[in-house]
């Protein structure tokens, strides 16, 4: 029984497809968004519930994408008011899905297709969709990183507020590093679960959040996901980035790509509190590991990394982290209860 189900989307998706059409809950996303798959006697479709999350900007977004040619499933009906859609079905592989072999091409077509939208999606060319009037800023990188103290320092590793003080200082310097510099249009997740595999090629999901800033932001996403580890690959992945965009630099990349991990591991930790989805905590040893690849290349960050891991190492609450380094399974202690 698919309880999430209403019946008005249930009558909207049989007005579309037919009577009878079948109908399966697929893995959502972590917006809180419902998707499901609609099978019909003509084929089949992914239909999008996003409940009282606005649909408009997914919408904009999405005309904006498709009128430059970029890869993004076709969109058959909409009703904005409900918040619901019936999309193409891009079938149920995603690059994180793929084999060690295969991910590693699907990483540089995945560069590729960065390369193509930061040189065709210029900013005057944006200037009539919501993407093309939203920024990154310091003020907005440094709201992302105050989530992530909440969340994962303050509310799961139980850690004092007065020792976040430092902390917090050298994140907004952090947030510093990134605010000067060229600007680029950024479909702000890029990775490889927003990568889906169709017809060998990638085709884009979840850009409804797309908005200019630095154009290292989209590269690290992708080069550094917090799902899958390219070891250090991910150096040679970064200075083909740099080497095609001709206005970036390896400290650069190392201080997005800190930042990028350090939002992630605050959503992470908030997917976990919020609506117990223990599956996002191992992503984050692995995200916290990454950190000391990023103070090696920019010695510049090595304040910040060392409070980091100081944090991690000494402070034990609701998630046991200490064992990052050599696990990916963090330790859920006992009793917790989540919330």
């Amino acid at each position: 029984m698919i309880r999430e189900l209403s019946e008005g989307f249930r009558s909207w998706l049989e007005s579309l497809v037919g009577d009878g059409c079948g109908i399966e809950r697929l893995s959502s996303d972590a917006s809180g968004r419902l998707f499901y798959r609609v099978s019909s006697d003509d084929g089949s479709y992914v239909a999008m519930d996003s409940g009282k999350i606005p649909v408009w900007p997914w919408l904009d977004i999405h005309d904006l994408l498709e009128s430059r040619g970029m890869p993004v499933p076709k969109i058959y009906e909409t009703l904005p008011e409900k918040g619901w859609a019936l999309q193409e079905d891009l079938g149920s592989t995603r690059m994180l899905d793929l084999s060690e072999e295969q991910y590693r091409g699907a990483l540089l077509d995945g560069l590729k297709l960065l390369e193509r939208m930061q040189e065709e999606l210029e900013h005057d060319s944006c200037a009539s969709s919501v993407a093309g009037r939203r920024y990154f800023t310091r003020s907005f990188f440094m709201a992302e990183l105050e989530h992530t103290l909440e969340h994962l320092f303050f509310r799961l590793l139980e850690v004092p507020e007065d020792e976040l003080g430092e902390l917090q200082s050298r994140m907004r310097d952090l947030c510093g590093m990134l605010d000067d510099g060229p600007q680029a249009f950024n479909h702000r997740d890029f990775h490889s679960a927003n990568l889906m595999c169709k017809y060998d090629r990638l085709v884009m999901l979840d850009w409804q959040d797309a908005r200019f800033g630095p154009p290292e932001y989209d590269a690290v996403s992708l080069i550094r996901d917090s799902y899958v580890d390219c070891g250090e690959q991910w150096k040679e992945y970064a200075r083909k980035f740099i080497q095609n965009r001709g206005d970036s630099n390896m400290f650069r990349i190392a201080a997005a790509a800190c930042q990028r991990n350090l939002k992630a591991a605050g959503t992470f930790a908030f997917q976990y509190r919020a609506y117990g989805r223990e599956r996002y905590l191992e992503s984050l040893p692995r995200t916290m590991r990454y950190l000391d690849g990023y103070r090696e290349v920019c010695p510049r960050l090595n304040p910040l990394v060392g409070d980091v891991y100081r944090i991690l190492d000494n402070y034990v609450g609701e998630i046991d982290l200490r064992g990052f380094r050599e696990s990916d399974s963090p330790v859920v202690r006992k009793g917790s209860e989540t919330g």
